[in-house]
């Protein structure tokens, strides 16, 4: 064969082996020991030195190649003894070589020292030594070899940051999971008390007390709902993170319900000697939509903050229209000003950060969780807002906000009615209580007992199941969490036996200190009707049995 032709064959057969995998050490594997067998020659190796380890690898030794055909028994040093003294010259000279193709006969073995570009050296073992034609001719194919080389090396940068990226989200899916199941057990645990504490509360100011009793029992529940207050923000703010809080879009009047928010609050700054006022101007609509709820308890942040953090002056909350608002909305804005004790520049970010307060001396004094402002701060932005401040220290603070509001073209639901003593019902029910806290049991028996129903208990949900196929109640009050079988495999299976024997539906309400939306959603799916979270309403238990067992 022609010798030009021969070469050009060479050079692309060599072609060919370079960058048939992305995998480095494959890739070598599948290119050096062919192209020996092209080439004629009885070893080769193979050193990348600027991308890899060996670039800052002590000097004191050579650094052992990162491909070798055919394989070192031991070390360079070891096996190649003069080959590892030529390398460690050149690393010292940060592989410098003198010409491409640098033949160096060692031992009666011609050893061709042909740099990889700029980033890596080939050794090419061979007696008689390569033609010069064929050395130029590889300088080309070398070229292509470092391309893929360092393809090959970005790959495995990839593929490693995609691993350790993957075992973040794992770690990070594994703390929030863990965070989760964490607050919904200190919320049931924390609940189930409470509902012992808020309803015996209300049944004993159901009963004949004295003035005085009736005022100390009054502290007791206003206290309890405080504890309850935190525990509901806690689990507010676990819902923000977690991204399944969602608000609700419904016609209300504002008027109404500023008023009803601001009274209990006037009181409260009446008690501590401050003037309060409110004024909304007269050009804003009636009747909005949008989350009420939400919006009350926003303003039951900013103006209790206010409040608490005054020790003299005035509070002042101020809503007026603001322009720009496209046609069928309006932009309200609120104002809640104060002339107490303010934040400092320099620390006013910090209040908007969970957990935080502007000093550590003011959870000493005034107490709090640190969470109010900022579930406040994120509620106002799924509204379309944003809460700003405008303080000093010493000179008071104004929060204030705008959110834009749909004006309502449909009246609002009609208001619930006011919570009215405890009556005795039209329609006595037989009601079946799973209850495995002794307190809860005894308060809901006494609770319902007074208002004219009848009540059976089970202390778990095998004892429930019996009672429900021996006695067929009108409705079954079911807790989640109890010892032996929990409520959700008792209702499964009441259901099962319902369907197989064509039975009458019987109604089950979850009565339970779960008060996450996926434990609703957990109970309805297991069959139950309703979902009430503890500590309960008396007055709301009433509405339900109403509800779940009609009088026709």
């Amino acid at each position: 064969m022609n010798p030009t032709l021969e070469l050009v064959s060479v050079q692309y057969a060599l072609a060919l082996l370079i960058g048939q995998d992305l995998d480095l050490r494959i890739m070598l594997r599948k290119f050096l020991p062919p192209a020996l067998k092209l080439l004629n020659c009885r070893s080769g190796y193979i050193w990348l030195h600027q991308s890899i380890a060996q670039k800052n690898q002590d000097n004191a030794s050579a650094p052992p190649p990162c491909y070798s055909y055919p394989s070192l028994r031991g070390t360079l040093e070891t096996d190649l003894p003069h080959l590892a003294t030529q390398v460690q010259h050149f690393a010292k000279q940060d592989w410098f070589i003198k010409k491409p193709g640098e033949i160096i006969s060692i031992q009666g073995s011609y050893y061709h020292f042909m740099p990889i570009g700029d980033n890596g050296l080939l050794v090419l073992v061979r007696d008689p030594p390569l033609p010069n034609t064929y050395m130029l001719a590889l300088g080309l194919v070398l070229k292509r070899l470092e391309t893929a080389c360092l393809a090959c090396l970005q790959h495995a940068y990839l593929e490693e940051a995609r691993k350790e990226a993957l075992q973040a989200k794992e770690m990070a899916e594994k703390a929030s999971k863990a965070k989760s199941e964490f607050l919904a057990m200190i919320s049931h645990e924390i609940r189930t008390p409470m509902n012992g504490i808020i309803g015996l509360t209300d049944l004993m100011l159901y009963s004949e007390v004295s003035a005085s009793q009736r005022e100390h029992l009054g502290m007791i529940k206003s206290s309890s709902n405080a504890l309850l207050d935190i525990i509901n923000e806690i689990l507010d703010f676990s819902r923000i993170e977690a991204g399944t809080l969602t608000l609700s879009n419904t016609p209300f009047q504002l008027r109404p319900l500023l008023q009803d928010t601001f009274t209990p609050l006037a009181l409260r700054a009446q008690s501590k000697h401050l003037m309060f006022q409110w004024e909304i101007a007269a050009d804003i609509p009636d009747t909005l939509e949008g989350d009420e709820g939400r919006l009350r308890q926003v303003m039951i942040n900013l103006v209790g903050n206010a409040i608490k953090f005054t020790e003299r002056g005035e509070v002042n909350v101020t809503i007026s229209l603001q322009s720009g608002a496209p046609n069928g909305q309006v932009c309200v804005q609120f104002a809640v000003r104060d002339t107490g004790i303010g934040i400092p520049p320099d620390k006013q970010a910090n209040i908007f950060q969970p957990f935080q307060q502007a000093d550590s001396s003011i959870t000493r004094r005034y107490g709090g969780t640190g969470l109010g402002l900022t579930i406040s701060s994120q509620l106002i932005t799924m509204m379309g807002g944003r809460l700003r401040l405008a303080s000093d220290t010493g000179e008071g603070s104004i929060f204030y906000f705008n959110v834009p509001f749909t004006v309502a073209t449909q009246p609002p639901p009609s208001a619930k009615p006011t919570q009215q003593p405890l009556q005795r019902t039209e329609r006595p029910l037989n009601i079946l209580l799973a209850e495995d806290n002794a307190i809860n049991r005894m308060l809901a028996v006494r609770l319902l007992n007074k208002a004219g129903h009848h009540v059976k208990v089970a202390e778990n949900g095998q004892e429930a199941l019996h009672a429900w196929e021996q006695t067929r109640p009108d409705v079954i009050l079911m807790d989640v969490q109890m010892p032996i079988m929990d409520g959700l495999e008792a209702t499964t299976r009441i259901r099962s036996q319902e369907q197989n024997q064509q039975l009458t539906h019987t109604p089950i309400i979850a009565l339970t200190a779960n008060a996450m939306n996926s434990d609703r959603e957990q109970c309805l799916a297991a069959g139950m009707d309703n979902f009430l979270s503890k500590p309960f309403n008396v007055q709301d238990l009433l509405e339900v049995l109403k509800h779940s067992c009609p009088s026709t």
